[in-house]
């Protein structure tokens, strides 16, 4: 789902760059510890101030950013000039463009809440992922998307959405395990998991 009017300004404004770097980022680092040398995979990869801070602050060698809104990926395009270690790309995370098992790190800021069907973008996730790949997340929770209040200024979508423990057990079903947790109340949190190192192994000690 694309940003409305009012998210666009808030997410292409300074002040959110200075958040995601002083505030977001430091905390799903000590989550989930750096990933360096990792092929990353970010959605929502707005103006691509993301994509700066994975390989800056968590040392990830290339960065793959993708966005549904072009407008987005042409943004970050031209704030992040022509470079082989950052691919900018328009794409829809319940259908990536991507090859199974093809990155070590995951960077959701804030982005599958928007997803209508984010059990989808899970699914289409864990696919691209490598074993033993990491996931970096921090999201915005059923308590806050349904608010009254941010209802009216925020476009979500209002069905089938989800708080922390949700989303936690969302990736456990997929054989993810998780790494540590912070929460801001009940609307905002952040956390670090992996993925299942031997999938093999568990394949067969289940049909054992």
């Amino acid at each position: 789902m694309k940003l409305n009017i009012v998210e666009k300004v808030l997410v292409n404004n300074p002040l959110r760059a200075l958040a995601q770097r002083h505030f977001e980022v430091p905390r799903l680092k000590a989550l989930g510890g750096p990933c360096p040398g990792a092929v990353a995979l970010e959605i929502g990869g707005g103006q691509g101030e993301g994509a700066r801070l994975i390989q800056s602050e968590f040392g990830a060698q290339q960065v793959i950013s993708l966005d549904l809104d072009f407008d987005m990926v042409s943004r970050a395009r031209q704030r992040l000039g022509e470079r082989d270690d950052i691919l900018c790309l328009q794409a829809d995370c319940t259908a990536l463009p991507l090859a199974d098992a093809s990155v070590d790190a995951l960077f959701d800021f804030g982005v599958v809440h928007h997803v209508p069907h984010w059990p989808a973008a899970i699914v289409e996730l864990n696919r691209v992922a490598r074993p033993g790949a990491t996931l970096y997340a921090m999201e915005v929770y059923r308590s806050l998307i349904c608010h009254p209040v941010w209802k009216r200024v925020l476009e979500h979508p209002q069905h089938n959405r989800f708080d922390q423990d949700e989303f936690i057990a969302a990736w456990q079903a997929h054989g993810w395990t998780l790494l540590g947790q912070k929460r801001l109340g009940s609307g905002l949190g952040w956390l670090a998991m992996q993925k299942e190192r031997h999938p093999a192994a568990l394949d067969k000690a289940q049909c054992a």
